[in-house]
Protein backbone atom coordinates (compact mmCIF):
# COMPACT_ATOMS: atom_id res chain seq x y z
CA UNK A 1 0.00 0.00 0.00
CA UNK A 2 1.45 3.00 -1.18
CA UNK A 3 1.56 6.26 0.78
CA UNK A 4 -1.42 7.96 -1.08
CA UNK A 5 -3.70 5.31 -0.53
CA UNK A 6 -2.53 5.21 3.30
CA UNK A 7 -3.83 8.92 2.67
CA UNK A 8 -6.87 8.21 1.14
CA UNK A 9 -7.97 5.53 3.76
CA UNK A 10 -7.34 7.82 7.06
CA UNK A 11 -8.50 10.94 5.82
CA UNK A 12 -11.73 9.18 4.05
CA UNK A 13 -12.24 7.49 7.37
CA UNK A 14 -12.22 10.96 9.45
CA UNK A 15 -14.75 12.42 6.93
CA UNK A 16 -16.82 9.60 7.58
CA UNK A 17 -16.90 9.08 11.04
CA UNK A 18 -17.81 12.70 11.33
CA UNK A 19 -20.44 12.33 8.79
CA UNK A 20 -21.59 9.19 10.81
CA UNK A 21 -21.28 11.35 14.25
CA UNK A 22 -23.60 14.30 12.65
CA UNK A 23 -26.09 11.55 11.41
CA UNK A 24 -26.52 10.02 14.88
CA UNK A 25 -27.01 13.02 16.55
CA UNK A 26 -29.83 13.90 14.27
CA UNK A 27 -31.55 10.85 14.62
CA UNK A 28 -31.01 10.81 18.58
CA UNK A 29 -32.98 14.19 18.04
CA UNK A 30 -35.41 12.71 15.80
CA UNK A 31 -36.40 9.86 18.22
CA UNK A 32 -36.42 12.37 21.31
CA UNK A 33 -38.83 14.30 19.41
CA UNK A 34 -40.61 10.99 18.42
CA UNK A 35 -40.63 10.03 22.23
CA UNK A 36 -42.32 13.84 22.99
CA UNK A 37 -44.71 13.20 20.25
CA UNK A 38 -43.28 16.34 18.76
CA UNK A 39 -42.64 14.78 15.25
CA UNK A 40 -41.33 17.16 12.97
CA UNK A 41 -42.66 17.00 9.24
CA UNK A 42 -40.73 15.98 6.18
CA UNK A 43 -39.92 19.79 5.60
CA UNK A 44 -38.50 20.65 8.50
CA UNK A 45 -36.42 17.67 8.54
CA UNK A 46 -34.77 18.44 4.68
CA UNK A 47 -32.81 21.55 5.43
CA UNK A 48 -30.82 19.19 8.26
CA UNK A 49 -30.44 16.40 5.83
CA UNK A 50 -29.01 19.04 3.06
CA UNK A 51 -26.76 20.76 5.48
CA UNK A 52 -24.95 17.58 6.33
CA UNK A 53 -25.03 16.09 2.74
CA UNK A 54 -23.48 19.58 1.92
CA UNK A 55 -21.05 19.33 4.31
CA UNK A 56 -19.96 15.62 2.83
CA UNK A 57 -19.97 16.76 -0.54
CA UNK A 58 -17.83 19.90 0.67
CA UNK A 59 -15.20 18.05 3.08
CA UNK A 60 -14.65 15.57 0.13
CA UNK A 61 -13.95 18.44 -2.18
CA UNK A 62 -11.52 20.08 -0.43
CA UNK A 63 -9.75 16.98 0.42
CA UNK A 64 -8.93 16.84 -3.13
CA UNK A 65 -7.98 20.51 -2.99
CA UNK A 66 -5.76 20.46 -0.11
CA UNK A 67 -4.21 16.81 -1.05
CA UNK A 68 -4.96 16.96 -4.76
CA UNK A 69 -2.71 14.16 -6.36
CA UNK A 70 -1.10 13.33 -3.06
CA UNK A 71 -4.61 11.53 -2.20
CA UNK A 72 -6.14 8.22 -4.06
CA UNK A 73 -9.84 9.35 -4.42
CA UNK A 74 -10.97 5.49 -4.41
CA UNK A 75 -8.97 4.26 -1.30
CA UNK A 76 -10.94 7.62 0.47
CA UNK A 77 -14.27 6.82 -1.20
CA UNK A 78 -13.49 3.39 0.47
CA UNK A 79 -12.20 5.03 4.20
CA UNK A 80 -15.45 6.99 3.91
CA UNK A 81 -18.33 3.90 3.34
CA UNK A 82 -15.94 1.91 5.92
CA UNK A 83 -16.10 4.40 8.59
CA UNK A 84 -19.64 5.67 8.32
CA UNK A 85 -21.26 2.37 7.97
CA UNK A 86 -19.22 0.55 10.90
CA UNK A 87 -21.43 3.27 13.45
CA UNK A 88 -24.89 2.45 11.98
CA UNK A 89 -23.77 -1.62 11.90
CA UNK A 90 -23.12 -1.40 15.26
CA UNK A 91 -26.68 0.65 16.22
CA UNK A 92 -28.46 -2.10 14.12
CA UNK A 93 -26.60 -5.04 16.08
CA UNK A 94 -27.35 -3.34 19.45
CA UNK A 95 -31.10 -2.71 18.27
CA UNK A 96 -31.69 -5.98 16.54
CA UNK A 97 -29.02 -8.54 18.28
CA UNK A 98 -31.54 -8.99 21.38
CA UNK A 99 -34.37 -10.81 19.76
Amino acid sequence: MNVSAILGVSVGATIGLAFAWLQLQALHRNELLERQEEVPGWMKQIPGSMGRVAFLLLTLVGAQIVFGSNIDARWMALGVAIAYAVPFAMRLKEKFGHR
